[in-house]
């Protein structure tokens, strides 16, 4: 792996790691030529959509597709050395969370275990988009004065970046309350 690489890349196995880019374009989102990769849009086919995208990008992407990109021995506990935690709950969250665990078929440590899981992935989902928001604000401040014209003109019609990271902030919000709700 590439020394620029996060710490975190030692761990996280991600589905299209095999095929990484070389900086010939950039991410797609950012213009980044750092650290770029491959992913792909749909399921693996002949003619299968890709598109370049940044570190960064990349994990969000896998993230909101619903990748569970970790290491598939993570949620073996058979497989790894386990620790017993106790911590003390009003009875009231440990009847839900004995009623939630029911629904979905699990015992109360593995609904426990798989929401300790969730909550490590929605903090890596809010250091990316915080990632995002700093490479927005820095290419922003970064423009040209000239080129972004008079006031109005801005004001009236928003640039195509801005909207699609505004509905990617809305995505990401809807994201992450969904993700709540089920904790």
């Amino acid at each position: 792996m590439p020394a620029d690489q996060s710490e975190t890349d030692d761990y996280i196995e991600y589905p299209d790691q095999e095929r990484r880019r070389s900086p010939q374009g950039g991410c797609e989102v950012c213009g980044s030529a750092q650290s770029l990769r491959e992913y792909s849009l749909g399921p693996p086919s002949k003619d299968d959509a890709t598109v370049v995208l940044c570190s960064t990008h990349y994990q969000v992407a896998a993230m909101l597709g619903g990748s569970r990109y970790l290491d598939a021995t993570a949620t073996d506990y058979d497989l790894q050395e386990t620790q017993k935690v106790t911590v003390r709950v009003p009875k009231a969250l440990i009847e839900s969370a004995d009623s939630a665990a029911e629904q979905q078929g699990q015992t109360r440590s593995e609904f426990v275990r798989d929401g300790i899981q969730m909550a490590i992935e929605l903090q890596d989902v809010d250091d990316a988009f915080e990632d995002i928001l700093v490479q927005a604000i820095t290419s922003s401040n970064d423009a040209d004065p000239e080129a972004s014209g008079s006031e109005s003109e801005s004001e009236s019609e928003p640039e195509p970046d801005v909207e699609f990271l505004k509905e990617r902030i809305r995505r990401l919000e809807s994201l992450l309350e969904d993700s709540l709700d089920k904790i």
